[in-house]
């Protein structure tokens, strides 16, 4: 068809007067190009490919079936539509044009009517066709980019499509094997029994289809690749019989990561069992002669000893309170951290400090320390019985960091939905830097500007990370010291 959307004709008749007729025609309609005899209409057909020829049978030289012959089964041209105009009327020369590839006859001399009706079908055909011959070529160039190896079996197995990220990942050029025999070429010779097997059925009764399947293929280094399979069956004009459209999806770095994946899973699991193992060393074949030792420490306070002795007794005491105190905590941490949610109910945390308030006092006594804070309203909320450990950690916090005679304020500030508690000391404070390394066991480790052991804020992190909350830092801006936060859910 040219650019003003007309179809282009050829005319191939060595007769001037039926070429003129013809073209009186179908001029009016068509664009119409004309030869006059089989060898000069067959450089024609190459360069100007038209819509349809009407082809003369009887002409000097090559005769009408030795052009269409060419066309038909030599030139590899798309789909053109060849109307052979003859006087001849016989059977056999019927047959012979239709052995050929001639699409229709008319007898000379053309009558209008009849050309113009068995060329408007025709071209409708020929519509039809090229429409899908482009949707077929959209379709495969679309195949082209797809990550899988697609391709086309014919029912001997032989290769007769693949897309070019297919022979991409053989390390092939598609040209190079196509009608190949894809079993033979590809398929290793430990499966090719197997697979040989179950394209059979798929061809003889559709057994298998649409099932997915694994089998290795070698590429062009000989190098096996495992591929998960599609299959499906295909009917194309191209094969002549049923064919098999096959879908491959390269797994072998999958495969080998799930094998990783397995491996690291067996790891994980045993380092959980040994972190379990550990977690009960602590609680109980460490924590029970630590108990012992505080109890024969009482004991021997009770005895007359001397000076000298009651100071290393008050050591030993002083030491191994603070190992119950980090065999309690690293306990503590290790279930937090094997948790993965908590157990919500209405709790009145103006209770809990109150009462945190009294446990401390005597400690704070000691040191005169004030802890200043509203001791009567309640502010109910919604959270775990544990978060008592919060309050008690950050109490504890604030009065062993903070120095002698100074003040520890708490605070509860509404927040709409939510609480929010802040601690605030006079202490050191803590470096920017630092602020949330203190919530992080594994980094305080190596943090000289951070004092303690690190385990208490670690369970204070985890505790509230359960709630769904915030936790942090600020600097205090009336001087020196810290005010650690929480939020908390209010209980409406």
């Amino acid at each position: 068809m040219t650019g003003d959307g007309r179809h282009k004709i050829l005319i191939v008749d060595d007769e001037k007067i039926n070429v003129a007729l013809l073209t009186s025609y179908l001029s009016e309609n068509y664009d119409v190009i004309t030869a006059s005899n089989g060898e000069r209409a067959l450089p024609i057909v190459k360069e100007e490919e038209p819509d349809l020829i009407l082809l003369d049978v009887v002409m000097p030289g090559m005769d009408g079936f030795d052009v269409c012959r060419v066309i038909k089964h030599e030139y590899k041209l798309d789909f053109i539509p060849i109307i052979m105009l003859t006087a001849l009327t016989s059977k056999d020369d019927h047959q012979k044009g239709i052995e050929v590839g001639a699409d229709d006859f008319l007898k000379k001399p053309a009558d209008k009517f009849e050309l113009e009706k068995k060329i408007t079908a025709l071209l409708r055909i020929k519509e039809q066709h090229d429409s899908l011959l482009m949707d077929r070529n959209k379709a495969y160039e679309y195949l082209d980019y797809v990550g899988n190896l697609v391709a086309v079996l014919d029912h001997e197995y032989k290769l007769i499509h693949i897309n070019k990220k297919g022979s991409d990942m053989l390390g092939y050029t598609r040209k190079n094997i196509l009608h190949r025999d894809w079993l033979d070429l590809f398929v290793a010779d430990s499966y090719a029994d197997h697979v040989k097997n179950r394209y059979e059925k798929l061809l003889k009764d559709g057994t298998g289809a649409s099932d997915y399947h694994e089998y290795p293929v070698m590429t062009i280094t000989r190098k096996e690749r495992l591929f998960r399979w599609y299959d499906s069956l295909l009917k194309d004009g191209n094969c002549g019989a049923k064919c098999i459209l096959i879908s491959g999806e390269d797994i072998t770095d999958k495969r080998k990561d799930e094998i990783k994946l397995i491996e690291y899973s067996k790891q994980l699991q045993h380092s959980n069992e040994l972190k379990d193992l550990f977690t009960d060393v602590l609680r109980h074949d460490l924590l029970n002669p630590a108990g012992l030792i505080k109890s024969f420490t009482e004991l021997l306070e009770d005895t007359e000893i001397s000076d000298k002795q009651a100071h290393i007794i008050g050591n030993i005491k002083r030491s191994n309170s603070k190992l119950i105190e980090l065999i309690e905590d690293a306990a503590q941490l290790a279930k937090l951290e094997s948790m993965e949610e908590m157990v919500i109910v209405r709790t009145d945390i103006g209770h809990l400090l109150r009462s945190m308030r009294e446990n401390f006092s005597p400690v704070m006594a000691g040191k005169n320390i004030e802890l200043v804070m509203d001791t009567t309203s309640s502010y109910p909320s919604l959270a775990n019985p544990m978060i008592e450990a919060v309050f008690s950690n950050l109490i504890s916090n604030a009065i062993k960091y903070s120095p002698e005679d100074t003040r520890i304020t708490i605070g509860v500030e509404d927040q709409g939905t939510k609480w929010k508690v802040t601690v605030t000391d006079q202490g050191d404070g803590i470096p920017d830097k630092d602020k949330e390394a203190v919530f992080d066991r594994f980094n305080r480790l190596h943090k000289e500007n951070i004092k303690g052991n690190g385990i208490g804020l670690a369970i204070v992190k985890r505790i509230i990370e359960l709630h769904e909350e915030r936790i942090g830092i600020n600097d205090n801006p009336e001087g020196k010291g810290s005010i650690f936060w929480f939020t908390v859910k209010k209980a409406l």
